[in-house]
């Protein structure tokens, strides 16, 4: 590839234009010819966040890196141009509903193929194109609402005197069974309790994540991010669409110390941030009724909005409906 600074902006759109069919489109359209570009330090930077996430949008690449927008921003453009980037398709109703939001970005074969050269673990002849172009709307937008989450740990990390170790780079601290396995994230347990045969479940948290102080202690999480996409409770007991019976996976779990055994985790506690005070006050009735109201440190829960005004540490409601911050002991 070529190599010089790409100094186009990423375009902006009117209303009028927001109307029309081809916008959207062509902002998800590479250039015929795009101009010469140099991948540089900072690019490759740019390709492992975005890798770490499987999407982020533009505003959230320049959260994470904390430098100047224009110049990221001709970056993403470039490294887009030029294949080692994608756009992926499934945006292009947010595009055409906003007024000029932000673009997502997934991680593009070439993209993918320089990684895999640096030596990050990343599969180089998997078709990420397709591979992106099969991403819906509704996992796109979780996928980046996930990201946001642990940016605002990053950023609260940074703020105070502490270390984000962010999910998987908790690999190689987990039992040696455990990474060798397909899905090392998953619990597993199985309940049996008024049921004639026992129902297997597993929970997989959407991040899980360490914070690291300098006093060596270690508070772990496992990340939930609800978009009130799922029934809190469902009136049958082997119903698994329900939250209620991902609150009960993670509970037997924690019973049965899944979480030491597979994580190696000593303790960890489970944060869900939801959009409403409502449904956190829905989630307590299901986890007081699934627990009998033990363990009410175990589930933590916040808003968007909450985080966003107090900061990602403080402000969570546990079981007994107090607020409280993540760093304090357990």
């Amino acid at each position: 590839m070529g190599i010089t600074e790409n100094d186009n902006r990423e375009p902006e759109y009117t209303d009028d234009m927001l109307t029309m069919h081809h916008a959207p489109i062509k902002r998800l359209s590479r250039p015929e010819a795009p101009r010469g570009f140099r991948v540089t330090e900072r690019d490759i930077e740019i390709l492992k966040l975005v890798a770490r996430f499987r999407f982020l949008n533009s505003a959230q690449v320049v959260k994470f890196l904390g430098t100047n927008s224009g110049r990221i921003l001709r970056r993403l453009q470039g490294l887009y141009a030029h294949g080692l980037l994608d756009r992926p398709v499934s945006q292009h109703l947010q595009l055409a509903a906003l007024y000029n939001p932000p673009l997502t970005y997934g991680l593009g074969r070439l993209g993918a193929k320089l990684l895999a050269e640096l030596g990050t673990r990343i599969d180089p002849a998997l078709d990420w194109t397709w591979k992106n172009s099969q991403s819906t709307a509704p996992f796109l937008a979780h996928t980046l609402d996930v990201a946001e989450a642990v940016c605002a740990f990053e950023h609260a990390c940074r703020a105070g005197d502490a270390r984000l170790i962010d999910h998987h780079e908790l690999l190689p601290l987990m039992p040696e069974k455990t990474r060798e396995l397909r899905d090392p994230f998953k619990l597993r347990v199985s309940l049996r309790s008024g049921l004639k045969t026992p129902l297997a479940l597993a929970v997989i948290p959407d991040r899980l994540f360490s914070v690291a102080l300098t006093d060596q202690t270690r508070h772990n999480f496992a990340l939930e991010l609800d978009r009130s996409t799922m029934p809190i409770t469902t009136k049958r007991k082997t119903d698994r669409s329900s939250y209620a019976q991902k609150i009960a996976g993670y509970f037997h779990s924690w019973r049965e110390k899944k979480h030491t055994d597979t994580w190696g985790f000593q303790n960890f506690r489970i944060l869900t941030i939801t959009p409403s005070e409502k449904r956190i006050e829905n989630m307590l009735a299901a986890q007081r009724s699934i627990t009998g109201g033990s363990a009410p440190g175990l589930f933590l829960y916040s808003t968007p909005e909450r985080i966003a005004h107090h900061g990602a540490f403080d402000s969570w409601t546990n079981g007994k409906g107090e607020i409280i911050s993540l760093l304090k002991k357990v």
